[in-house]
């Protein structure tokens, strides 16, 4: 494949080639800290308008390749066992297909028979693609007739917090998902980050732009300076004490 320098060079002489059939326009898609965009749909559970139904509370909003497909039954039936776990951290959950509502009536009481759950959060019927196509799920390299697995963590001031991006064949994982929710509400709560790996519990990080002093003097003597850059805190029930916070630096 030819390549044809289509981009400007960095101060220090960097370039990317690519090929021009990449070049394309860009348009926007919700990206991190976006509000995410309101919609009004028909859903398995009447006509939905997004921003009434989801803000004041935490959102999982996913998107499916399509009804009976092997990867997208596990998935709703994983997502649907989860559902009490999600329901305890405050959130509730939404799809979205391309299929018909008729269809994706049928193929739930097809999962719930198969996977003895029950399937209780709305699917969004999105036959003209409008809304797949709105929130960059339609990816022509994977599917021009249908979305990728792709998801949205969106907060009660409905911003969104994270994405995922899945390949068809490849089916998401519950437990990251219930991970990454669990790690963005302690960060929210505690303005510390999370570590690679981190799972509730474990140690946390002081967030750069503040001195150990500081970090001790809002968090306790149990911050624990590895590197001026590196300040481990131990989070333990009960042990936190409000102090004036600091914007987090990132």
């Amino acid at each position: 494949m030819g390549m044809q320098l289509f981009s400007g060079r960095g101060k220090d002489g960097e370039s990317v080639r690519l090929p021009l059939s990449y070049r394309e326009r860009v348009k926007w898609i919700p990206k991190l800290g976006d509000v995410f965009p309101d919609f009004t749909a028909e859903s398995t559970e009447g006509r939905i308008r997004f921003h009434e139904w989801a803000e004041g509370q935490w959102t999982f909003l996913f998107s499916h390749p399509g009804s009976f497909t092997p990867v997208c039954s596990t998935e709703m039936a994983g997502f649907a066992a989860a559902a009490p776990d999600f329901a305890a951290r405050g959130v509730r959950l939404m799809t979205i297909s391309g299929d018909p509502l008729e269809r994706q009536v049928a193929w739930r009481k097809d999962i719930e028979e198969i996977f003895e759950v029950e399937i209780d959060f709305p699917s969004v019927a999105d036959q003209s693609g409008v809304l797949s196509n709105a929130f960059g799920m339609i990816h022509p390299k994977q599917s021009e007739a249908c979305p990728i697995r792709k998801s949205f963590v969106v907060d009660p001031a409905l911003r969104v917090r994270m994405i995922f991006e899945y390949p068809r064949m490849i089916g998401r994982s519950t437990d990251e998902t219930l991970r990454v929710i669990d790690a963005l509400q302690a960060s929210d709560r505690y303005n510390l980050g999370t570590p690679a790996d981190w799972q509730p519990g474990d140690d946390m990080l002081c967030v750069p732009g503040r001195t150990v002093a500081e970090n001790r003097e809002i968090f306790g003597v149990q911050v624990c300076e590895v590197r001026d850059y590196l300040q481990v805190v131990p989070v333990r029930e009960g042990w936190y004490r409000p102090a004036i916070l600091m914007p987090m630096a990132g």
